[in-house]
């Protein structure tokens, strides 16, 4: 299958529209009320640095961002979801600066030391050169810059995931298997208001660990975010990520 920028920026503009309208009507709330209340939480205080969301989509976390005061800036590949970002800035503005942009090309449409901090909610794993994209992310960065990404937890999201039910359909346990098998894969949107495909790529955690270093960057937290109390109660289908690990967020700065 075809895995690089032509064909990821196509991707992810076909689904475009039926992944921002599926966010509106609230299928997406692993992002709002799971993972993403938890990297919020991980980047501490943002108010008044100068901050770079990156594969920002339609720019959920930069807006989470640019609300707590950061001078915000989100890029994505897609500028069919740059241009949904841009709407709902135009809508409720906060000072957000939206480009479409690869994140492998950060250093050529920013100038180094143009970011205090960096964040990349969800997205990593959907590009085809992640370590290109650390690399780039950390040409912008200030010295002693901070970039708290999150991804899919690379142990529990193997190529081979399901969970085995009973006879009433509960979750049992979950089967993972093909943890060593790197590389691209296809994902198929069902639920959301249109189907569509994109593809990401599946690495072991010791890959991440790798690209991090190589890029020059040192791990100074690690979290593998778990569903509050108060959330499993409020929306009872993340009850499962109470049991196994989905998401791993790394906060990392320049070696």
């Amino acid at each position: 299958m075809a895995f690089d920028a032509e064909s990821v920026r196509a991707a992810w503009d076909l689904a475009a529209d039926s992944y921002a309208d599926g966010q509106a009507a609230g299928l997406d709330f692993y992002r709002y009320e799971f993972f993403g209340p938890a990297h919020a939480e991980l980047c501490g205080e943002v108010r008044g640095q100068r901050l770079l969301d990156v594969g920002c989509g339609t720019g959920y976390f930069t807006r989470e961002m640019a609300a707590r005061g950061a001078r915000a800036t989100g890029v994505d590949i897609s500028p069919r979801m740059i241009a949904r970002a841009a709407a709902l800035e135009k809508a409720s503005p906060l000072g957000i600066d939206y480009r479409a942009c690869d994140a492998a090309d950060l250093a050529g449409a920013f100038a180094p030391r143009s970011f205090d901090m960096a964040t990349s909610c969800l997205a990593l794993q959907d590009m085809p050169d992640p370590l290109g994209a650390l690399r780039a992310v950390r040409a912008v960065l200030e010295p002693g810059g901070r970039f708290v990404a999150s991804i899919e937890h690379p142990c529990t999201n193997p190529p081979f995931r399901v969970w085995e039910r009973d006879a009433a359909g509960r979750k049992k346990w979950l089967c993972i298997d093909r943890y060593y098998d790197r590389g691209p894969r296809e994902y198929a949107w069902t639920r959301w208001p249109t189907s569509f495909t994109t593809t990401a790529n599946h690495a072991t955690l010791e890959d991440w660990y790798d690209r991090i270093r190589d890029a020059g960057f040192v791990v100074r937290a690690m979290r593998e975010p778990r569903p509050t109390d108060a959330a499993v109660a409020a929306r009872p289908a993340l009850a499962d990520a109470r049991r196994v690990p989905y998401f791993l967020i790394f906060d990392l700065t320049i070696a």
